[in-house]
């Protein structure tokens, strides 16, 4: 094997000299930047395999490893090439051998070439090589979270390290971010109010929580409460659901109607006030909410926020009625969503405690207490589910696509 330099003013010239000098089957070692030319060092003769076999013969497989990577690996145990530090041992008998001779004298050549190469690394080469903290911001984007989570968990972690380590501290980061009160509301009662958008389930999820505590304390100790008066069939559903599980609902339109109620209802654990769903920019939302304030009892509101819809739009919701007003919020759709991130992101950044999430359509099965290990583990889960859709849909794509004849 032959190793020569070639200096010129470009990579073209640089390579017409290689070829004109060394022929075709010449092979390129390294390229850099010289006081505003380029420098090419290049082989020809260049028997890999031979080369490999002779290294294992002489010096171990170390060396087949250097000699067969790439330039920024082998600089790692380059200095093991140095013919001065050598085995005797491993010598003896082969001085007189031309071929190994020239071969030290090759090995140091490549150690001086490679510190050198590894010297001029430029910017760009790093810049082409994304940072462990910059695969891990990525990840966490694809769970559905913002911008501004996923920069403030990345942050806190150092750009160097292996991945999934970085990925399990920052799920466990985004988990302690996450409150959640446990099954207080069934064992304690109180006055609790639903609040959200149109759709969202609420008065499902006011069913559900009703036959749960129904279960635990029976049908004397809750009652039902809608100020639904836009939604057709609103009432009657509710109704249907009071009268299922025994227990009485009655309908206030307004402030007076409401306190009426609550003071009939005052003997009562628990007292589930269903209100009306419309858009988060319909200001009757926040009348609405206003009204429950009005009436002179501890009412708990809680936001109900559907998995399936955008983060926009559940920060705008958020915002309507205000995160300090907030009892907490409550999560539905989880069944029908394919990200959790979105929803996981409003409620981590307006800091609310999550109360129950609902799973499903079944009542009263399909709800349970929000729990930090089952949304987080859900919120992956839906995100591989998303990307392995992903892959299935492309490698159907490529299946079906017309091949040319």
């Amino acid at each position: 094997m032959k190793i020569k330099r070639f200096l010129d003013k470009d990579s073209r010239s640089a390579m017409a000299r290689v070829r004109a000098e060394m022929g075709g089957d010449a092979v390129i070692l390294s390229s850099k930047n010289v006081n505003g030319q380029v420098e090419l060092v290049a082989a020809m003769d260049f028997d890999e395999k031979a080369l490999d076999d002779r290294l294992q013969e002489s010096y171990g497989t170390v060396a087949s490893d250097v000699a067969t990577s790439s330039l920024n690996r082998a600089s790692q145990v380059a200095h093991s090439f140095d013919s001065q530090s050598i085995d005797p041992k491993v010598t003896r008998g082969a001085e007189q051998s031309p071929t190994l001779t020239d071969l030290q004298r090759e090995l140091g050549n490549l150690r001086g070439m490679l510190e050198s190469e590894l010297a001029q690394l430029s910017w760009k080469d790093m810049a082409d090589r994304p940072s462990v903290r910059a695969a891990l911001y990525n990840r966490l984007a694809k769970l559905g979270l913002s911008r501004a989570i996923c920069g403030a968990i990345t942050d806190k972690l150092p750009a160097k390290g292996d991945l999934e380590s970085h990925w399990k501290k920052a799920l466990g980061m985004l988990a302690r971010r996450l409150n959640v009160m446990g099954d207080r509301m069934l064992n304690d009662g109180g006055i609790v109010a639903l609040v959200g958008s149109t759709g969202v389930g609420k008065t499902t999820t006011i069913a559900k929580l009703a036959a749960r505590f129904v279960m635990r304390h029976g049908t004397k100790q809750v009652a039902l409460i809608t100020t639904d008066c836009y939604r057709i069939g609103g009432q009657e559903q509710l109704e249907t659901f009071a009268n299922y599980l025994g227990i009485p609902m009655i309908v206030a339109t307004d402030g007076p109607e409401l306190k009426a109620a609550l003071d009939q209802l005052s003997s009562r654990k628990m007292v589930l006030i269903d209100t009306a769903g419309m858009s988060q920019r319909d200001v009757r939302l926040y009348e609405q909410f206003s009204t429950l304030k009005s009436v002179g009892y501890d009412i708990d509101a809680y936001v109900v926020l559907s998995a399936t819809a955008q983060q926009g739009s559940l920060n705008e919701v958020v915002q309507v009625f205000g995160k300090q007003a907030l009892t907490g919020a409550m999560i539905t759709k989880v069944d029908e969503s394919s990200s959790l991130g979105a929803v996981l992101d409003v409620v981590v950044k307006n800091d609310l405690e999550l109360g129950y999430v609902s799973t499903g359509q079944k009542v009263p099965e399909d709800i349970m207490p929000a729990r930090v290990e089952y949304l987080i583990t859900k919120a992956v889960e839906l995100m591989e589910m998303e990307a392995q859709f992903a892959e299935n849909k492309q490698n159907n794509n490529r299946a079906t696509r017309p091949v040319a004849v």
